[in-house]
């Protein structure tokens, strides 16, 4: 009697399997295989990338660090010199003011020299007034009015209503200028045809 011996194929082993989306690294040599000296230079290796790192995401943090003071600075130095404006804007409302009495043009005199004093200050910290002379200028100037009859040619500035200024190379404030604008031309009246007066046909 003859017995049938069923052969059946071993089944394959999973990592034997190709993977096409599997890159295979090559296994980092393990640790009793590395020589003291091999593994020194691993772990000074591993030691400088991580001081790498962090020494970039310090400059990182400082850079970052640094501008939002330069922000936060700027925008405090914007705002003390806007105040400051004001207090300007009063001082040029009195210098206008007509004064007769002597006591008066003294205390004009006191205004005045305050002005020049503060003046002064704000050039020191790169302030300039803004020069409204001229043409109209929308990086400069704010119209707030068009002034029609005036003789210019229209985008001419006619009167400046407060003075603008400069931080540096930024505008720190708009002047408040009014603007000549063009004249209206006059309303056309149609002329209304003169009645004839009737006359009476003598027959």
């Amino acid at each position: 009697m003859t017995s049938k011996t069923e052969h059946t194929s071993p089944e394959p082993d999973e990592a034997e399997l190709p993977d096409a989306d599997i890159v295979e690294e090559p296994e980092p040599e393990a640790e009793e295989d590395l020589t003291p000296e091999e593994r020194m230079e691993r772990e000074r290796d591993e030691y400088y990338e991580n001081w790498r790192r962090v020494q970039a995401d310090f400059q990182n943090h400082r850079r970052r660090q640094t501008q939002v003071i330069a922000a936060a600075v700027s925008a405090s130095k914007r705002e003390l010199l806007g105040e400051l404006l004001l207090t300007l804007d009063y001082l040029d409302m009195a210098l206008k003011s007509p004064v007769e009495t002597q006591e008066g043009k003294n205390l004009l005199m006191g205004v005045k020299m305050t002005r020049d004093q503060m003046m002064q200050f704000l050039a020191q910290r790169e302030v300039e007034p803004i020069d409204s002379q001229g043409n109209f200028d929308p990086t400069q100037h704010e119209a707030i009015e068009n002034v029609t009859g005036t003789g210019l040619e229209a985008g001419a500035i006619v009167e400046t209503i407060r003075t603008g200024y400069t931080l540096g190379k930024d505008i720190l404030r708009h002047a408040h200028v009014k603007v000549a604008a063009d004249d209206e031309p006059e309303p056309v009246v149609e002329a209304t045809p003169e009645a004839t007066p009737e006359t009476d046909d003598e027959g």
